[in-house]
């Protein structure tokens, strides 16, 4: 009976604990415990349209040396027009108060999840924690100073750290990123952009 139960059982990815294979999240420490990138349905697909897509380019490749040079222009073109295309593309930011952000979340995180995973946003709150690396910051909401859960801020660039250097927790912030990740467990996830 004891094989059976370690059989439907595994380690936890970030604390080490055994928890049940069905689980998505670990019952002792919360952390998410996905499958490998490569047993997703997603990947799988990219997978068999790469091949697919290397297969055609191999089988459809030698009918003449001027139709393949005529090729090769219009594909440095579209790339050249593609580059030009991107530098000009200004990203857009919808303004959010993060008090707005988790009474969306508790109201329905997977309604919450569907409006901000993937979008750029502006957000405005109150600064909770400070990571002692530079590597993070928390946003939590403005009215509620006891606030522990809120808005995951991961730093990027120098320029951003030097900017944390100078606030104290307390101060209210904007910044704008994009959101990369949201659960009820652990909150949101922002890539930081710029810090106000």
């Amino acid at each position: 009976m004891a094989d059976n139960q370690n059989a439907n059982l595994k380690p936890c990815k970030h604390c080490g604990q055994m928890m049940a294979k069905s689980a998505k999240v670990c019952p002792n420490c919360g952390g998410k415990n996905k499958p490998p990138i490569y047993k997703r349905p997603w990947f799988i697909v990219i997978a068999v349209i790469f091949v697919l897509g290397v297969i055609g380019s191999i089988g459809g490749g030698g009918n003449s040396s001027n139709s393949g040079s005529s090729s090769t222009t219009t594909k440095t073109e579209t790339a050249n027009t593609t580059t030009q295309e991107t530098k000009e593309e200004v990203i857009e930011y919808t303004h959010y108060d993060v008090s707005e952000m988790m009474d969306d979340l508790n109201g329905n995180a997977m309604k919450a999840q569907n409006k901000y995973k993937g979008q750029y946003i502006e957000i405005t709150g109150r600064l909770n924690t400070i990571d002692s690396d530079g590597k993070y910051i928390s946003v939590t909401r403005s009215d509620d100073e006891w606030a522990i859960l809120g808005v995951h801020c991961t730093i990027k660039t120098d320029e951003q750290r030097n900017k944390v250097m100078d606030m104290t927790i307390g101060d209210t912030v904007t910044i704008r990123g994009k959101c990369t990740d949201c659960g009820e467990v652990l909150g949101f996830y922002l890539d930081i952009e710029e810090i106000e």
